[in-house]
C-alpha cells in the first residue's frame, strides 16, 4: 500500500481561499466609514440645531432708525403758526388843495393792513419792533400818499372811495419796496409786497 504524500496535504492546506473582507484592513475601513457617517449626521442635523438663529431687523424699524439719526433739524421753526397781518396808521390827517375852481381842501387819514412774517407766538415783541423801524420812514409814506392826493381834481372826488384806496395801494408798493431795502430788519419782518389793504378812516373835502 502506498503511503500518503505529506507534501500534497501541505499544498492542499495552503491553497485554501483567503477569508472575505481583505484581511485586517476590511474592519478598519468599515469603522472609518461608520465614524464619517456619524460625523456627517452631526454636522448636518445637530450643529444647526445648536446654533441660535440670526436676528433680523424688521424693515420698518430699520428705516425708522435711519430717519431718526438725522431727524429733528427741520422742526426747529415749526409750531409757531401762520404769519399775521398788522395795521399801521400814518397818524394825523393829510391836508391838500384840490385842483379846480372851487378851491376845495381834502383832509384824509390813511392806514394800512400789512402782511408780515411775524407769527402769533412772537407778536408782542416783533410787532413793536416793526412799528419802531417802520416809524423811522413814516415821512416817506406820508410824502408818497400826499403825492397821490395833490394830483386829484374836483371830478376825482366824485369817484368811489375804494378807487382811491386801490390807487394808493399801487403807488405805495414802490415806496415800501424802497423802505425795505433801507432797513434789513424790515426785510425780515415785512413781506416783499406788504400792503394788503389801504384804509381811509377819514376822507373829506370842502
Amino acid at each position: 500500500m502506498a503511503e500518503p504524500n505529506p507534501q500534497a496535504e501541505a499544498e492542499g492546506t495552503s491553497a485554501a481561499p483567503p477569508s472575505k473582507g481583505g484581511g485586517i484592513m476590511g474592519p478598519i475601513i468599515a469603522a472609518i466609514i461608520i465614524v464619517a457617517g456619524i460625523a456627517g449626521v452631526f454636522n448636518f442635523m445637530v450643529v444647526p440645531a445648536l446654533k441660535p438663529p440670526d436676528k433680523e431687523t424688521p424693515a420698518d424699524l430699520s428705516d425708522d432708525s435711519h430717519h431718526g439719526e438725522g431727524g429733528g433739524h427741520d422742526d426747529s421753526h415749526h409750531g409757531d403758526g401762520e404769519a399775521i397781518k398788522v395795521p399801521f396808521e400814518l397818524g394825523e390827517s393829510i391836508l391838500v388843495n384840490i385842483k379846480g375852481d372851487n378851491n376845495k381842501v381834502l383832509s384824509a387819514k390813511v392806514g394800512f393792513l400789512l402782511k408780515t412774517n411775524i407769527t402769533a407766538a412772537h407778536a408782542d415783541e416783533d410787532v413793536k419792533l416793526m412799528e419802531t423801524h417802520l416809524g423811522k420812514f413814516k415821512s416817506m409814506l406820508v410824502a408818497a400818499t400826499r403825492g397821490y392826493f395833490v394830483e386829484l381834481n374836483e371830478n376825482d372826488l366824485k369817484v368811489p372811495e375804494d378807487v382811491h384806496r386801490q390807487q394808493l395801494k399801487i403807488k405805495l408798493k414802490s415806496t415800501f419796496y424802497k423802505i425795505r431795502s433801507y432797513d434789513h430788519e424790515l426785510v425780515k419782518l415785512l413781506k416783499e409786497d406788504p400792503v394788503e389793504e389801504v384804509f381811509l378812516p377819514y376822507f373829506t373835502h370842502q
